[in-house]
């Protein structure tokens, strides 16, 4: 998710206005895959002239087209074999759902591929779990406006920063103590294989200052012609996924810990 609302900031820069709500599901802009839709609208300060936050919804559709009902083909060997796809979309531009941009992505792109059905729910259902989404962004980011109104904005902001360096912190004394185990001994590997036989190698070099780590996936094979790789969005959900395993104590799932 994280990755996705990185992507959205940098499309959208300068382009964005209190209101406004951007959608993404392409594996290009942080998607993991199609049915997953992210809404990412921003959070303005009180003068509403600048962003101070993004909040974001990620919720999965029943069906957005594709050569399958469902849009989960086990043999697609092409995206929008899959449904929809759109790498940066405004569903919310002026205030109100844009209607045409539904009828565009879901169903006018779709039927023009070999194969392919639009979505198989119709736009109606659609917008009604878009604003499903829309509302708990909402929430969000009435939340984030209380908490600014009570707590003062630096005392928010400090506490939002304390909660990122508090993953480092616990990222960094893993680190330390793997690294101590691990004294004049070569990098961990791992080798495992997909079902069809794709290799999978991983190898995690800690840095000399104890406070980085390298996982180096050569010698994984090369992308197979199906859907089984992986977006690199998921792969860095698995490091960080892993990492907060590794350490065994409760922190917050947030991008501290790969700062």
């Amino acid at each position: 998710m994280s990755r996705a609302v990185k992507i959205a900031m940098q499309s959208w820069k300068g382009n964005l206005y209190p209101g406004h709500v951007t959608a993404a599901n392409h594996p290009n802009a942080g998607g993991t895959h199609l049915l997953d839709i992210a809404l990412i609208p921003p959070v303005f300060d009180n003068s509403g002239k600048s962003i101070d936050f993004f909040v974001a919804a990620r919720a999965h559709h029943a069906e957005i087209g594709g050569v399958a009902p469902g849009s989960m083909p086990s043999d697609s060997v092409k995206l929008y074999q899959e449904g929809a796809a759109f790498e940066q979309w405004k569903t919310i531009p002026h205030g109100k759902f844009d209607d045409e941009g539904i009828q565009h992505h879901l169903v006018d792109v779709l039927g023009s591929y070999p194969g392919c059905s639009p979505s198989r729910r119709g736009g109606h259902n659609h917008i009604a779990d878009l604003k499903a989404q829309v509302a708990a962004n909402q929430k969000g980011i009435n939340l984030i406006h209380g908490l600014f109104e009570e707590y003062r904005r630096e005392t928010f902001l400090f506490y939002m920063w304390a909660v990122k360096e508090t993953a480092a912190i616990a990222v960094e004394g893993l680190l330390r103590k793997t690294a101590a185990k691990q004294m004049g001994q070569r990098p961990p590997t791992a080798v495992d294989y997909m079902d069809e036989g794709s290799r999978i190698q991983l190898s995690v070099s800690i840095g000399a200052e104890k406070r980085t780590a390298v996982s180096d996936f050569t010698g994984t094979g090369h992308e197979p012609f199906n859907c089984l790789s992986a977006p690199i969005v998921i792969t860095h959900s698995a490091i960080l996924y892993s990492l907060r395993c590794l350490i065994g104590s409760d922190i917050w799932l947030n991008e501290g810990g790969e700062a």
